[in-house]
This record gives structure tokens, C-alpha cells and sequence, in this order.
């Protein structure tokens, strides 16, 4: 379900309906966009049901035969079978997938697959792979195994089970059920137990990064290798005895944590220390040219590594010498839709032309083929080809007239592809269905190496080189084997460089024309995406050490180059074909046009009781549909007092429809309100009976920034106790408008934004139709911005400005600790009119707390630190004089989850003249202040 949108659309209905609040006067986030309108169809398993759209009519067919396969595998191993049928969604793409709703966000490249809590959904994309494919889909239906089978715990004693699993259990299971580890994993495990940095079983269960995945994983090989994998099934089916982990972990295995995790610190130390042996670690054999980067190119001069990296929070490509030196940012992207975003991991970049960087970049719907203009800092040339939707490791042919890339298809094919700037002339190189990856041409441009899947042992996820000829076409297999050959580059001197996984552990080869290969690199932890160093017998590689990628250079090791072989012979023949479910096609054409169907997401109810006073009563429930487009929320609460009568009269009640399956998102609905209203402070401001309609668009125009309306129509029966109007009872037809325009490109840390800017303008009106006059008019700014000083520090401003007139013109409340701090949240600080400047110097006092006790330590999260200065003032037309006011002094806030941050504010309040405007009883002598507060940085 796409709560944080929903979310925000509720908020934007609120905000206009009930007036601005805390000094924000909309809702700041970055967007959604549903560029593409998918025509969904669904086909029918034995025990899963297929959603998908006509550009993967190909493969849906397998993705539900492989569904099938998986489902049937995982009931043996869990003893289980599902009670509800399982959706699985398929995208034929990941640009695709990223305008989903089953996810309150754009899920970024790392991000495969899901399987959410509320209706057992499978969701993931196809990217060209079809053993990721496949692995991700059997990690993703593990999990559906583990929700049903928690479910059941939670039905017997509703205990909820779910969150005291640690993630490295679940995330762990799914991966040791599906594809297992691979090189990158074992390089982090390698690190890991190497340098005696391999956390506990205690200290693992506070971890939620993407670490717990091959750590977790490597656990339950461990376990099942020494315990037996029956244990899983007894796990879950006795879960409903224990109240925690331990205690389960314990029943099971009959084993404490403590026990299990020593024996699996002394398992991994036994199989990985041999690994040591003739290898050598990064530090010692390498120098570091930059941390915390991937993707290294030469730049032309031959003396400059260009790679991605976000020192700041921003991906970043980057620039250093190879002789040291200081970094130097080429472009930035993430700031602005011209370059939405980069693929850091998968797409490499081309510095082989002076003064041009050349690379791929999101743009709107799909990757576009950009050329960027180093010296003048700005686009050269950026091209889009409509049946691409992804752009892989362009790089120029000999010359300057076209490039190689490799391009996935809006069906999720993976090609090679080769433009022509003169002409602006496409061509496919391949045309097949295999995975083409990392197109590297030869020194005369005559023939390019590329990386695919189009071996033997393809499908279960061996990769290997291959060389295309561009003038005949013709294809031919340079290495072989069942592990994964990639990334290579054509050097000058004629060499082939790649890297691969053939022992176990990724690191840097190379091969001749003549077919004859060397190793180039033997780092312990691994070594990847190398390119020669010409004149300098050196090799730039991305490389893993201390949990850190890192751009290396690395010198000519003739130890290494000892290790030689030669190419194995290839049989065409050994490659695979795609696999056909039977009745595939019969499959296909019986599949029927998605239907909205709505099912419940969650129903609350609360109920107070207070002795002689009242009873108040409520509920809440919320359907939705299967793609989360269609959203239905409806509420009800009452206040029953003395009377019997008084339950129907101060009844409220609302209801909304919202529609998210396009670009525009919009909503519908009505409601019932009755009760009094608190503006201004302590005392009842308005007394206000009504009930209307209301709807609401929001159309992104970018991830970046977007438009939001609201209009409502209601009838209103209001009776003013504060506002000096002429007419304090008003009723009749009010009919209210407010359009915003929003803007946030923000990188935030736990505890807040770091880094970017966020601005948002808001202008309404309301009509008193019945009278004939304005009833309210409404203008306001708030806009934001960070200078961000280093990796966690930054200076943070922000301007605010708001204005409202009319005959019941809107009043603002801007105290708070997100608004000038030391003042009262609610009421006070308030008029039709305000402004206010906040300023505040962020920085990190500690990275986290650890404290020891005589069980075990106990480890706190980072503590941020503010040395803030606020400013503003509130006033109505008739009171222009109110004094200034602000305060200053420290402020510290702890991430304490992923949605709550603790904030302590501690300082000295001042003022221009005195308090008594506001009605604050405030003197000299209580000008210091302390208060507690959950929420996020401005």
C-alpha cells in the first residue's frame, strides 16, 4: 500500500480544509511519477495468480511455472502450505517497477523484489537476467512462507511474533533458499571474519542494513549444514510457544545465541583463513585512490580515475589524479530532473575523450545517453530512444561518431546497441533474449568484447566473454565456465581485461589474442572492473576492504601473473534456450483483463470512557486494491454526552476515494464534521457544524518537484468567539480553492536533511457563496535550504512567510520546536499574519552510544548536535505591533527509529519589546527553557 502518498494526500486535503499548521503549509517529499498506463492481466496457477502486462507475454508464462516450482519446493522444506492464494506482480522492467504502488516509495536499483505484510503480495522486475530472475522470485516467496506461518503464531496467541525476529533470520532464510551466495557476498563475508570484524549473533540482530543479507544467509547455510535444515520447519511451527528469539532459537537448535554464535565465529574462521594463502589484502598490494567510489574509468590524459561516488549523500561522478590530489566533482546527479539519477553499480562511464565525460542518466520515463561537457560544466548532448528504457556502460567507438551501449528493452530484453550521432541513427547489434552486458570495443573498433549470459550453466547464473564482430555480425565465445566473467575492457595493448569469480574469489584476469590468460590481481577480499593503466604497467580496479569500496591502483604483480591458463574450448551448442512452460502459449491467451478488486487493509476502532463527562467512540478502515491504485478510507467517531441525542448530533464522519493509477493522482470525497476549534490558544476560537464534498489532484512534474490542488464545497453553520467580525454567526455555502507548488531534492541522514533544498508556495481562496463575500484568503512560502559542510555537518536555513485576509481570515500557529523553538506547539504564537527565519549549524557529537552492563552492552543510536538561532513574530491586521521574538541555544537529536527522532531543545528565549501580546505571562526571569520532542529536522 503507497502510505506515504496517501499520507500526503490526506495531509494536503487537511491543510486546506482545516487551515496551515505548524508553519508548513504543505506536504514537502519527494514523487512518485506513473509515467507509463499498464494494461494488466492475470492467469491462474495451481496455487498463484500471475499479474502482468503485454510486454512480458514472453515470460510470463515461466515467471509462473517457476512460481509453481518454487511454491512447491518451499512447502516441503517448511511443512506448510499457504491458505491464500499468492498475487505475484510482474514488471518488465525496473523503470517499470519504480512506478508502483504496492511501495510507499520509488523503490531504488538495489531494491529486486518485496513481499509486503498486508496482502502477501510478491512484487518484483525483470532486468534482463533470468537466473537473477529466478533467484529473486524464490527469495520473495520465502517470504510469503514466513508471513503465513507467522500469521498462524500470531492467530494462537496474539503475540506478535513478527518483530521479534531479527532481520538477518528472515532476510538470511530467503537468501539461503534461493540463489545462495555469491562473489560479492563471500568478498563481505571474506572481509568480514579476515580483519576479526564479524558481528556476534547478539550484535547482529540491531543490524537492518543490506549486510544481514550475506551474513544471514552464510547462518543458515551454517546451520543447516551442522543442525539439519528440518530445524527451520520446528522453528516456525513452535514459534507460538516462546515470547522471544532466544527462547525459540534455543527450543530448536538446543543451543543459547551465545553458543551458536561461537561455534559459527569458529566455523567461518576454519574456512576462511585457508582463503588467505597466496593471495594478498588490498592495503598492502594496492594503493587507495579513492574511497568509498565504484566504477573506475581512465580519463584521457591517463592520469585521472573517474568513478561515481556520494561523499555527500549525492551520487557523484568524481575525479582524482592518480598521483593524489584533491577530488573534483564532474556532475552531480539527484538535484534536478535534467539528471534524475546514475546506476552506480551496474554502468560503467567512458573518459576516454578530452573534455567529455560520457554516461547514462534517468531522465523522466527512461535512461538517456548523455555527453557531458567537463569544461563548461553543462549537457553536450543527451539522446532517448523510445523502445529503450535502461542504458548500460556506453563507450566510444575508435572516433567520434557513435557508441556502443547495451539497452534494455520496454519487454525487459537485453541488447546490444550502436547510435550514430550523425543521423542520430540506432542499431541493433544483438537480438535475442540473452543478457548482453559492458559492449568494450577494440583498439581498431573492428570487434567488440562484451559479457552475457548466452553460455552453458546461463541459467543457473554463469556469465562469460564474448567477441562481436560489427561487420559481419558474427559471435563468438572467448571464455568459459560455470562462474562469472565481467566487465571487461579492451586495452590498447591489445589485452582483454575482466574480472571473474573462476576460484571463488573475484579478482582481475586478462587474455591475448592468441587465447592465452593471466591473472592480473589476488587481492583476498576481491577486485573488480579493471582497466590498464598505459605506461605505467598498472591496473585501476574497484576493490572492498574494511567494508569500504574503493578505487585502486594496482601495480603489475608478476607473482600474480604466474597464474596462467588457457581458453577452454567453447561448444555453441552448450548454449541455453529459453525455457517454455507447456502450454505456454495457451497460458497466455487465457489470460483475463485485470479487475479492481478491493479487499481490507485494516480496520481500527478506539472507545474512551470518561465517568459523569462522556463517551467517545471511533473507527477507521482502509480497502484497497491489489496494485494499490485505488484507494478507499473511511472514518467515524462520535462524542456521546448526558443525552442520548447528543451521540447522532456530534457525530463525524468522512470518506475518500483516491486514484493513483496515473500521473494525475486525484481523489474524491465527503464529510461530516461537527465540534469546537482551537486556533489561537486554550479557549474555544470557533464553534463550527458542516458537511460537504471535497476533491483533490496532484500531478508530479518531476521526482522532484510537482503541483497539488484542492477544492471544497461544504455548508457551514459557524459561530465566532474570537475573531472581530461583524457577523460572529455565519452560515451558508462555502466553497474553498488552494493550489501549491512544491520542490524538494533534499539527501537526508536519520535525523533529518543534510543536504539540497525544499521550497513550497501555497494561495487559496474561499467563498462564502451564500453572502457574497471572501470568506478567507490564504498565501504563504516556506522555503528551506542546506549548505551541507561535510559528510554529517551542514548549516540549515529557512524562510517562512505567511498572510490570510478576508471576513474569517485562516490564523497560524509558529511555535514549536519546528518552528521557533522555546515557545508553546499549540496556540500563542499565532496570528493571520507571520514570518519567521530559523537558522541552525548541524553537526555529529557521536556515531552511537554503547554502554556495558554485567549481561552484555547495550548500544544507543548517534547523537546529532544544533547550535540554532530563531526569529519571527505573528500578528493579526489589527495588532501590527506585536513584538519580535526568538531564541537561541542547543539542540540535540536520536534517530531512535526509522520514523521517530528524539529532539532536545535547550536555550534562552529573547525579545524586541515584551510578551504580553501573546499571552504568555513571560518576564525576564524565565527567559531559559528545556523541552522534549519527537520529529524531524526542518
Amino acid at each position: 500500500m503507497s502510505w506515504g502518498r496517501l499520507l500526503g494526500l490526506l495531509a494536503l486535503f487537511l491543510a486546506a480544509t482545516a487551515g496551515p499548521a505548524e508553519g508548513q503549509l504543505t506536504q514537502f517529499g519527494q514523487n512518485k511519477v506513473q509515467y507509463r498506463t499498464l494494461d494488466w492481466h492475470v492467469m491462474h496457477g495451481a496455487h498463484v495468480d500471475l499479474y502482468f502486462y503485454p510486454e512480458e507475454a514472453g515470460l510470463a508464462p515461466t515467471a509462473l511455472a517457476w512460481a509453481e516450482e518454487s511454491y512447491d519446493t518451499l512447502a516441503r522444506k517448511f511443512d506448510h502450505e499457504v491458505a491464500a492464494r499468492i498475487p505475484l506482480l510482474v514488471y518488465a522492467t525496473h523503470a517499470d517497477f519504480e512506478q508502483t504502488n504496492v511501495l510507499p516509495f520509488a523503490p531504488p536499483e538495489g531494491v529486486l523484489g518485496v513481499t509486503d505484510y498486508a496482502k502477501r503480495r510478491v512484487t518484483l522486475p525483470f532486468r534482463g537476467n533470468l537466473a537473477e530472475f529466478r533467484g529473486t522470485l524464490r527469495h520473495e516467496m520465502t517470504h510469503v512462507f514466513q508471513l503465513d506461518l507467522e500469521g498462524d503464531a500470531y492467530a494462537r496467541t496474539f503475540h506478535d511474533v513478527t518483530s521479534m525476529l531479527p532481520l538477518w533470520w528472515s532476510e538470511g532464510l530467503a537468501e539461503y533458499f534461493s540463489a545462495g551466495q555469491d562473489a560479492r557476498d563471500e568478498m563481505i563475508m571474506r572481509d568480514l571474519v579476515i580483519s576479526g570484524r564479524l558481528p556476534s549473533l547478539h550484535d547482529l540482530g540491531g543490524v537492518e542494513g543490506a549486510i544481514v543479507y550475506p551474513i544471514g544467509g552464510r547462518i543458515h547455510q551454517w546451520l543447516g549444514r551442522t543442525y539439519g535444515d528440518w530445524r527451520i520447519a520446528k522453528f516456525y511451527r513452535d514459534l507460538w510457544r516462546y515470547d522471544d528469539f532466544e527462547s525459540a532459537i534455543y527450543g530448536t537448535y538446543g543451543r543459547t545465541l551465545d553458543q551458536l554464535s561461537a561455534e559459527f565465529q569458529e566455523a567461518m574462521r576454519r574456512e576462511y583463513y585457508p582463503s588467505i594463502d597466496g593471495r594478498r589484502a588490498l592495503d598492502a598490494s594496492a594503493r587507495r585512490i579513492a574511497a568509498g567510489a565504484v566504477k573506475p574509468v581512465l580519463s584521457a590524459d591517463g592520469d585521472t580515475a573517474v568513478y561515481f561516488a556520494a561523499p555527500r549523500g549525492y551520487v557523484v561522478a568524481e575525479a582524482r589524479g592518480l598521483d593524489g590530489g584533491a577530488d573534483r566533482t564532474i556532475v552531480t546527479a539527484g538535484r534536478s530532473a535534467d539528471i534524475e539519477s546514475f546506476h552506480p553499480f551496474e554502468s560503467r562511464m567512458d573518459a576516454g575523450r578530452p573534455g567529455y565525460l560520457l554516461f547514462s542518466a534517468r531522465h523522466e520515463d527512461r535512461d538517456a545517453l548523455v555527453v557531458w561537457d567537463i569544461v563548461h560544466q553543462r549537457v553536450a548532448g543527451r539522446y532517448q530512444f523510445p523502445g529503450l528504457v535502461a542504458i548500460v556502460s556506453p563507450a566510444w567507438l575508435p572516433g567520434d561518431s557513435s557508441v556502443v551501449f547495451s539497452g534494455l528493452a520496454n519487454s525487459g530484453v537485453s541488447d546490444l546497441y550502436r547510435f550514430t550521432f550523425r543521423g542520430e541513427r540506432l542499431e541493433h547489434l544483438t537480438d535475442d533474449r540473452y543478457q548482453d552486458l559492458d559492449p568494450s570495443p577494440s583498439p581498431d573498433g573492428r570487434q567488440l568484447v562484451f559479457a552475457s549470459d548466452r553460455t552453458a550453466g546461463g541459467l543457473d547464473g554463469a556469465v562469460n566473454l564474448f567477441v562481436l564482430d560489427l561487420a559481419s555480425g558474427a559471435t563468438r565465445q572467448v571464455t568459459a565456465g560455470p562462474w562469472v566473467d565481467e566487465s571487461p575492457r579492451w586495452a590498447s595493448n591489445g589485452r582483454i581485461y575482466f574480472a571473474s569469480s573462476r576460484d571463488g574469489v573475484l579478482n582481475a584476469f586478462s587474455i591475448d589474442s592468441t587465447g592465452h590468460g593471466r591473472r592480473e590481481t589476488s587481492a583476498w577480499t576481491g577486485t573488480y572492473d579493471p582497466t590498464w593503466v598505459p605506461h605505467r604497467d598498472a591496473i585501476l580496479v574497484g576493490g572492498f576492504h574494511d567494508l569500504t569500496f574503493s578505487v585502486y591502483l594496482v601495480p603489475g604483480d608478476t607473482l600474480a601473473r604466474r597464474d596462467t591458463f588457457s581458453l577452454a574450448h567453447t561448444d555453441p551448442a552448450g548454449q541455453w534456450t529459453w525455457p517454455e512452460a507447456p502450454g505456454a502459449l495457451a497460458q497466455v491467451s487465457d489470460a483475463r483483463p485485470y479487475r479492481s478488486h478491493y479487499t481490507l487493509d485494516f480496520a481500527l476502532a478506539e472507545a474512551a470512557f470518561i465517568p459523569g463527562v462522556a463517551t467517545v467512540q471511533g473507527a477507521t478502515a482502509m480497502f484497497s486494491d491489489l496494485l494499490g491504485d485505488r484507494v478507499v478510507v473511511a472514518n467515524v467517531a462520535t462524542y456521546q454526552g448526558p443525552t442520548l441525542g447528543s451521540l447522532l448530533d456530534n457525530i463525524n464522519v468522512s470518506a475518500l476515494y483516491l486514484d493513483q493509477s496515473r500521473r494525475l493522482n486525484w481523489g474524491i470525497g465527503g464529510f461530516r464534521a461537527r465540534g469546537d476549534v482551537y486556533e489561537s490558544g486554550y479557549s474555544v476560537d470557533y464553534t463550527e457544524t458542516a458537511a460537504g464534498a471535497f476533491g483533490f489532484v496532484q500531478y508530479p512534474l518531476s521526482p522532484f518537484s510537482r503541483i497539488d490542488g484542492t477544492f471544497v464545497l461544504e455548508s457551514s453553520d459557524r459561530f465566532d468567539y474570537t475573531l472581530p467580525v461583524a457577523d460572529p454567526h455565519r452560515v451558508g455555502i462555502i466553497a474553498s480553492q488552494y493550489v501549491s507548488y512544491v520542490f524538494d531534492n533534499a539527501a537526508w541522514l536519520p535525523t533529518g536533511p543534510i543536504d539540497g533544498s525544499r521550497f513550497a508556495v501555497t494561495a487559496g481562496i474561499g467563498s462564502d457563496l451564500t453572502n457574497s463575500r471572501f470568506d478567507d484568503w490564504v498565501l504563504g512560502a516556506d522555503a528551506r535550504q542546506y549548505f551541507r559542510l561535510s559528510r554529517q555537518s551542514a548549516y540549515a536555513v529557512r524562510a517562512f512567510g505567511f498572510m490570510s485576509g478576508g471576513d474569517r481570515p485562516r490564523r497560524i500557529n509558529i511555535g514549536g520546536t519546528l518552528g521557533l523553538r522555546g515557545y508553546p506547539e499549540y496556540g500563542y504564537i499565532v496570528g493571520t499574519h507571520a514570518v519567521m527565519l530559523n537558522q541552525e549549524l548541524r553537526f555529529p557529537i557521536f556515531d552511537f552510544l554503547g554502554l556495558g552492563f554485567p549481561v552484555q552492552e547495550i548500544r544507543f543510536p548517534g547523537v546529532q548536535g544544533a547550535i540554532f538561532a530563531d526569529v519571527g513574530k505573528a500578528w493579526y491586521d489589527q495588532a501590527a505591533a506585536t513584538s519580535t521574538i526568538g531564541s537561541y541555544g542547543l539542540s540535540f537529536r536520536m534517530a531512535l527509529t526509522p520514523v521517530a527522532v528524539l529532539r532536545l531543545d535547550w536555550g534562552d528565549r529573547w525579545t524586541s519589546g515584551n510578551y504580553d501580546a501573546y499571552g504568555l505571562g513571560l518576564d525576564q526571569q524565565r527567559r531559559r527553557f528545556v523541552s522534549f520532542f519527537f520529529g524531524y529536522n526542518y
